[in-house]
């Protein structure tokens, strides 16, 4: 239950990071990613095998933001 607490927290605080569109909202996708790997943990908890898979397309998803915003010179 406490990773579902932390996967819904960090991914409210992604969102708003994000959607916010200022010179820090690249850092929602460090939250996006905390979110996703804390969501696939209690989704593995749960046995909940749609939601692990769904968590592990985000978290590659948000490694490729991540990559993208932090260190992409292109």
């Amino acid at each position: 239950m406490l990773f579902g607490w932390m996967g819904s927290l960090t991914g409210i605080i992604g969102a708003i990071l994000v959607a916010m569109n200022f010179e820090f909202s690249k850092f929602g996708y460090l939250f996006f990613l905390f979110s996703s790997i804390t969501w696939a943990i209690q989704a593995r908890k749960n046995k909940d095998n749609s939601l692990i898979v769904l968590n592990i397309v985000f978290t590659i998803i948000n490694t490729m933001g991540i990559y993208k915003w932090f260190f992409y010179q292109g």
